[in-house]
């Protein structure tokens, strides 16, 4: 609201002129009284307008109010009058509104003028009359009720001023206290002979006002009389399952005063019911007399109530009753049909099962109470597509027999499966012939009467020893004339193995097919005798039958030629002459499916490098040797391997030990034949063990850059050496000064004195340490030989192939090379004075090795053999073949055997 005046003012201010809006007769008080109705005016004034103007939509209006409310409007009742009214929307109570309202009260006209004053409405208060609080109007009095208060009445006053109460017209059998109101009887009322009602005017005022109402006052009759019953039977029948509300019998009971009414009621029971007011007795409830508990006692007794009452509200009136008992009686009917039980039911019989045999008995019950509604018979027994195989035998009997035969096998009964669904009937004797029925599911259980059987009774079959594994070869058949079928499972008894293999075939269980398990073998069993058996599926008994499979294995050529000896190792020099057996070798092969004559020999290309080596026979024969076809040059640098790993193929030549003609595939074996070719003038060949790699490590003490304890003593020193140079330097001067200060230094010149001592000392290059670490090798010989030329015995490694000399004596020199006739390699025992010459003019590389301290061989008494073996057989080889690889430059190798660690004072 201040805030909507300072809104107006500011406008004012800002138009620089009075508003030419005013509100003639505001500010204002007015008065209103409480209670006023809707549409009271309250206050009017005048609105005046500047010329041509006029008021806005709407206005004026209450702006707003204090307290805030809608019990108010603004209206104008013409062009310059309005006026304010009461809406109505709310009560102007003294006692409980507020009493004073600030209405606030704007005017806007078309130019946007306003004016805005107030409006003060006081409500003032009204003397109200007094209000009746209770609603009770019609009053019951009891006859012979003793004579004192039957009421007071409930009235307020809103000014609560003082009431007084009053009874009009005035009545001596009544009197009303004038201050509290409280309304007593003077007397005992009779019923018959004093009025049955009085009607008064009950007034109360405050003074002012007053209001009035009619009260009513009922004498009441007291019912001294019992109610009497009017029926003479109580006794009845009813029937079984008569429906609910069907009427039994009507109670009646009158009493004296034709002013009560009776009320009816019944005992507590489950079956009857009675009505309130008339006393008909109904059915309640269902009454089964085949179910408890009317089965046991078909008697219902129950008790009827009469009661009297008044007219008038029961609750100041005595009430008086009257019993009477009903008897009824329940009685039977045929109401349940026969029940069977079970209403369903299976019975398995076997197929084989004779005619006339008892299939099963069915049971049916009938529930009625009495005799005659319980008997029935079995009229009849129903069943689709049985073609009478099942029949009640006596007729009319419950037991069901076998009529026919219910054979499986029988084609007759394929149509019908093997179950059968029967229908027996029961039916009531007396009316109204009620039925009942059982389903009776007649089960025929297959009896395995049948083995299977092959067909046909036997197999034969003929595969090659080629084929593989997963090969069918066959399939074997057996049929079960039993139904349902049950399925053949077959099974192999016996007759599959072979050379250790408890079994090649494998058969497929459900389908009966055969198949190899592996590849068969013509040279180890040419015909098969296989037992197969088929098993039926019955799982109680089965029945089996078995057949022979006869497989012969047709022969191929499937076995490669086995030669040996295998991964030999030879050694040839490398003048030998062509045409010479190369040490002797002989290869001998067979063929387990081929004659000797059909073996034919060669050498692999890629291995037989410059086709040096050749195999005579070359075919024709399973005997054949080695020999030297053309001769090696490894001085023109034509040839420059030295060791030849050969791949002999042996092939059967495609001919089967039974025919000369090639059929089927070839097969084809594979020898290894390992050669070394060696110079007889250069080598001293030693039969070693497999070449080993000796790991020398030298450690030399040079500087490194990593080796950060160098620059730690460097450093410790330097700080060592200035701090002794300090010491030396302050000693120095002190005694100089003490010489200068008694000395006279005018006439001369202090002279330089050199220092011959070094006090920094130059470090020496630190000594070179060269260690070496030699791994020693110990070769086991397992073989003994003796050698061919020189008669001695020698021991070898079957795997390595090294030897050594049986006896103690030790080659530590070089020996001249004596060839032999044959190709093999004899190393003697001495050495000539040629030999060592030739050893003398070895090229500079041999003399640079002995000078920077290979050193000599040192002879081992005990084994002096294995000793050289275990050193020196890697390094001579393989300082042969590096002199080789280097265009031919022979090298005079030395053997060397170490013992411990070397002595290196000579590097």
């Amino acid at each position: 609201m201040d805030f909507i005046l300072l809104l107006t003012l500011g406008m004012w201010m800002i138009r620089g002129s009075a508003p030419e809006v005013s509100l003639i007769g505001l500010p204002g008080t007015a008065r209103l009284a409480e209670n006023s109705k809707a549409g009271t005016v309250t206050y009017s004034f005048q609105v005046a307008l500047s010329p041509g103007a006029s008021l806005a939509s709407g206005y004026p209006r209450i702006l707003n109010s204090d307290p805030l409310t809608n019990t108010f409007t603004v209206s104008m009742i013409n062009t310059n009058k309005a006026q304010v009214t009461v809406t109505g929307t709310t009560n102007l109570d003294f006692e409980t509104s507020p009493n004073s309202f600030a209405l606030q009260i704007l005017a806007v006209d078309s130019t946007k003028d306003m004016a805005l004053q107030r409006l003060t409405v006081i409500l003032t208060d009204v003397n109200e009359p007094p209000v009746f609080l209770d609603e009770e109007s019609v009053l019951y009095v009891l006859e012979k009720s003793p004579p004192g208060q039957i009421y007071r009445p409930t009235v307020s006053d809103p000014e609560n001023q003082p009431v007084t109460f009053t009874l009009t017209p005035s009545n001596t059998e009544f009197r009303i206290d004038v201050g509290s109101g409280f309304l007593t009887t003077t007397k005992q009322f009779n019923y018959l002979t004093d009025p049955r009602s009085y009607a008064f005017k009950l007034t109360v005022s405050d003074g002012n006002n007053s209001v009035s109402r009619t009260l009513v006052i009922n004498i009441v009759n007291r019912n001294d009389d019992k109610p009497q019953f009017l029926n003479t039977i109580t006794d009845f029948t009813v029937s079984e399952e008569l429906s609910p509300g069907f009427i039994v019998t009507n109670i009646t009971a009158v009493v004296p005063d034709d002013s009560f009414y009776i009320i009816y009621s019944i005992g507590t029971n489950n079956y009857l019911a009675i009505h309130r007011y008339t006393g008909l007795v109904t059915i309640a409830n269902r009454m089964d007399r085949d179910s408890a508990p009317l089965r046991e006692d078909p008697v219902i007794m129950v008790t009827v109530t009469a009661t009297s009452s008044p007219s008038g509200p029961p609750s100041n009136t005595i009430t008086l009753t009257n019993t009477i008992t009903l008897t009824i009686t329940v009685t039977d009917i045929n109401d349940n049909p026969p029940i069977c039980s079970p209403d369903a039911q299976r019975v398995a019989v076997s197929e084989t099962e004779k005619p006339g045999a008892l299939i099963t008995t069915v049971t049916c019950t009938d529930n009625d109470v009495e005799t005659a509604f319980r008997e029935f018979l079995f009229t009849g027994l129903s069943c689709l597509g049985c073609a009478n195989r099942f029949a009640l035998e006596p007729t009319g009997s419950n037991q069901i027999v076998l009529k026919g035969n219910l054979d499986l096998e029988d084609p007759s009964n394929l149509l019908d499966g093997n179950e059968y669904s029967l229908l027996a009937v029961a039916e009531d004797k007396d009316e109204p012939n009620l039925k009942g029925s059982a389903y009776i599911y007649v089960t025929v259980t297959p009896v395995n009467e049948f083995p299977p059987v092959f067909s046909p009774p036997s197999y034969f079959y003929r595969i090659s020893e080629l084929l593989g594994r997963g090969t069918v070869i066959g399939s074997v058949k057996a049929t079960d004339r039993d139904l349902p079928a049950t399925g053949v499972r077959y099974s192999l008894i016996s007759g599959g193995g072979t050379g250790g293999l408890s079994n090649i075939f494998s058969l497929d269980p459900k389908l009966g097919s055969l198949a190899l398990l592996t590849r068969p073998d013509y040279e180890t069993t040419q015909t098969y005798s296989l037992v197969i058996r088929a098993q039926d599926g019955d799982p109680i008994s089965p029945l089996i039958a078995t057949t022979t499979v006869t497989i012969n294995i047709t022969e191929a050529n499937d076995e490669p030629p086995l030669c040996g000896p295998n991964q030999t190792h030879l050694i040839v020099p490398k003048d030998l002459r062509t045409g010479s057996n190369i040490q002797g070798f002989i290869m001998t092969c067979s063929d387990r499916d081929s004659p000797p004559a059909s073996f034919i020999y060669s050498i692999s290309g890629a291995s037989n490098l410059n086709n040096h080596f050749v195999f005579s026979p070359s075919s024709g024969t399973n005997v054949t040797r080695l020999f030297l076809k053309e001769p090696f040059d490894y001085e023109s640098g034509l040839d420059r391997v030295w060791h030849y790993s050969l791949t002999v193929l042996v092939s059967d030549g495609n001919l089967r030990s039974a025919g000369s003609e090639p059929r089927g595939l070839t097969q084809t074996g594979t020898v290894i034949i390992n050669i070394l070719v060696v110079d007889p003038d250069l080598t001293t060949v030693t039969t070693t063990t497999i070449p080993r790699v000796t790991y020398i490590t030298i450690t030399e003490n040079t500087y490194s850059i990593d080796d950060w304890y160098i620059w730690f003593v460097i450093a410790l020193g330097t700080m060592l050496l200035l701090g002794l140079l300090s010491y030396l330097l302050y000693h120095l001067c002190g005694k100089l000064y003490k010489a200068l200060k008694h000395s006279d230094c005018s006439c001369c010149k202090p002279r330089a004195r050199e220092d011959k001592e070094v006090l920094i000392p130059e470090p020496t290059p630190p000594k070179r340490e060269i260690l070496m670490e030699v791994i020693k090798i110990n070769t086991v010989f397992d073989g003994e030989e003796v050698d061919p030329v020189t008669g001695r015995v020698y021991e070898y490694n079957s795997k390595s192939g090294a030897r050594r000399w049986k006896d103690g004596t030790t080659v530590s020199e070089f020996v001249p090379m004596i060839q032999p006739e044959s190709s093999t390699m004899v190393i003697p025992h001495g050495h000539s004075a040629q030999s060592q010459a030739r050893s003398g003019r070895a090229s500079t590389g041999q003399s640079k090795m002995r000078s920077e301290g290979v050193g000599r061989a040192t002879e081992d008494r005990r084994s002096p053999w294995s000793s050289q073996s275990r050193q020196t057989s890697g390094q001579s080889a393989s300082s042969a073949r590096l002199a080789l690889s280097e265009g031919g430059v022979k090298l005079d190798m030395v053997p060397m055997t170490t013992r411990g660690r070397l002595n290196m004072s000579e590097v």
